[in-house]
């Protein structure tokens, strides 16, 4: 035990259920309060390698992340009659990353973690949000939205993107936020009979782009990602705002879309980097989303999560407890690795979704030879296939 008193941690997604298991496995009493009534079941279908592959055999979890079977044969690139002009074995994305990899919806992951969690006595408190921080010299007093409170020895915050620990410690999102120009809308699809098979079909034209992921004979997980200015979307008009967006798209995209007649997205956000100068004050830190969002257009937004809260409370372990040397270490190991990450992933951004200026010849050459068996491996590499943990001792 490194931390004198019990930890709470903001946020039972991917980051803070990362940090509650590393600390109790390192013999420290984290309380992870999440506002959700349950675990969250948004979310989308993430390509799983890199830094959170290693994370998660450190942690003894890739076992249950291989069981995950999903009748996902070939990742095509198709055109607005769902012919593809790329198709690309799961065989051969496997080969490129050494068979380190797998298709996981990031529910599933959290699922992961949170039985994981569960099993090891963590205790979770669900709907439950912190409603105001006041450090005091020896701990936090934290009050919650139930009018309880409680003394705390540190208080994390992974309460993603839009983190209320951040906006009481730090201040207004707006200081931190960068819009990378686009909007991100995942549905879960239950009964459908659409022509998709056993593929993970992309498709794309000017200004947006379609995923569309198989989970079993009738049921697909769909995700959109569609260039816009930044405007206020009340919840009740997301549905409407992607179908407007998607209106007269080939292929299956507005169909799909046509079929959701009451149901919102499962999720639904900008494409929203979150920068920060400084991750910690006092005994309060920030991780994942919170202090390093990436967006899903980097393609490793949950690697990173993990990294960094298996970092931080190996940090804790060195210093002892001694949380201003640990949250400084933690910063300096990743905070470079975030910037760098989302610098490609802003520059990505640009380039990812079609312009009407794009030549869909050209995008088609540079997508068909990104996925040539020679050349795969060098592209992972580009997108995180080497961990950060590569150089760190096991």
């Amino acid at each position: 035990m490194a931390i004198d008193g019990r930890a709470l941690i903001s946020g039972a997604g991917i980051a803070g259920l990362t940090l509650a298991i590393c600390l109790k496995e390192y013999g420290d009493d984290p309380v992870v309060v999440e506002r959700s009534p349950a675990l969250p079941d948004e979310g989308y279908m993430m390509d799983f390698y890199g830094s959170g592959w290693d994370v998660a055999q450190r942690m003894g979890l890739t076992g249950k992340l291989r069981t995950l079977r999903y009748p996902i044969d070939k990742l095509q690139f198709v055109n607005s009659d769902g012919k593809p002009y790329t198709s690309v074995p799961i065989s051969r994305i496997k080969r490129a990353l050494d068979g380190k990899y797998v298709y996981v919806r990031r529910p599933d992951l959290v699922r992961i973690l949170y039985e994981r969690a569960e099993a090891l006595g963590v205790e979770l408190r669900f709907g439950t949000e912190i409603t105001d921080l006041r450090e005091q010299e020896t701990h936090v007093d934290v009050a919650f939205d139930d009018d309880s409170e409680g003394e705390f020895a540190l208080v994390f915050g992974a309460d993603g993107v839009h983190s209320g620990v951040r906006r009481l410690m730090f201040g207004d999102e707006s200081q931190f936020a960068r819009f990378l120009g686009a909007y991100v809308a995942a549905f879960h699809i239950e009964d459908h009979d659409l022509p998709v098979g056993r593929f993970a079909q992309i498709h794309e034209e000017p200004n947006r782009v379609a995923f569309y992921y198989p989970l079993g004979e009738r049921k697909l997980d769909a995700t959109f990602v569609f260039r816009l200015d930044e405007v206020d979307v009340p919840p009740e008009q997301q549905l409407s705002f992607v179908q407007r967006a998607f209106k007269g798209a080939g292929w299956i995209g507005e169909a799909l879309l046509s079929s959701c007649k009451e149901s919102a997205p499962l999720y639904f956000d900008t494409l929203t980097q979150i920068a920060i100068p400084r991750w910690s004050r006092g005994r309060v830190t920030l991780l994942g989303d919170a202090c390093g969002c990436l967006t899903l257009l980097a393609g490793q937004g949950s690697h990173m999560a993990m990294a960094g809260a298996y970092i931080l409370a190996q940090e804790l372990q060195r210093y002892d407890g001694n949380h201003a040397a640990a949250f400084a270490s933690y910063e300096a190991m990743m905070k470079p690795a975030i910037a760098e990450r989302q610098e490609d992933a802003a520059a990505f951004a640009k380039v990812f979704i079609p312009t009407t200026q794009s030549k869909p010849w050209l995008r088609r050459l540079v997508i068909g030879t990104a996925f040539n068996p020679l050349v795969l491996p060098f592209a992972f590499k580009a997108f995180g296939a080497r961990s950060v943990l590569e150089d760190d001792e096991v």
